[in-house]
């Protein structure tokens, strides 16, 4: 079965705009290796960039390539479905330093049941991992994996 992947917007920024090796991740999805699921926050993010035309390419890759895409109802409605108190999780997060931008993208993770969230975000996320995973079983919810794109 495909690996279900969330993919930071610095990761395909970094590939859309330098073109190095993260590209090759983004190759990996375009080829179906993998199933993307993009937070609607990331979208969200891309339509207030004034780089119009690198948000536009990036947007669009997301949206052609992504398997779902998760809107702010879909979190509240599996949050209820799971009974977890998002308010309550949001909080925690942001309580161990997780910046409200990346709340999102560790609440989908976990409560989606995706296998990577990839992302160079050392100081937010990476190094983050485990208090991370202890908010989120604190909560009754799947802890996840943080990793680079090169470990893909």
């Amino acid at each position: 079965m495909k690996k279900k992947i969330v993919i930071d917007l610095d990761v395909t920024t970094l590939a859309f705009w330098d073109k190095k090796d993260e590209a090759s991740l983004l190759e990996k999805v375009r080829a179906g290796a993998f199933l993307m699921i993009t937070p609607y926050i990331i979208l969200e993010h891309l339509s207030k960039w004034s780089y119009k035309k690198l948000a536009e390419e990036i947007a669009n890759f997301y949206e052609v390539y992504s398997f779902q895409i998760i809107t702010a109802q879909n979190i509240l409605d599996k949050t209820d479905e799971i009974g977890v108190d998002f308010k309550k999780l949001f909080a925690g997060l942001v309580h161990i330093g997780v910046k409200e931008e990346d709340v999102v993208l560790v609440i989908v993770s976990g409560i989606f049941d995706i296998d990577y969230l990839v992302t160079f975000n050392r100081r937010h996320l990476r190094s983050k991992e485990k208090e991370i995973n202890e908010v989120l079983k604190k909560n009754g919810i799947k802890t996840i994996r943080i990793v680079l794109p090169s470990k893909l």
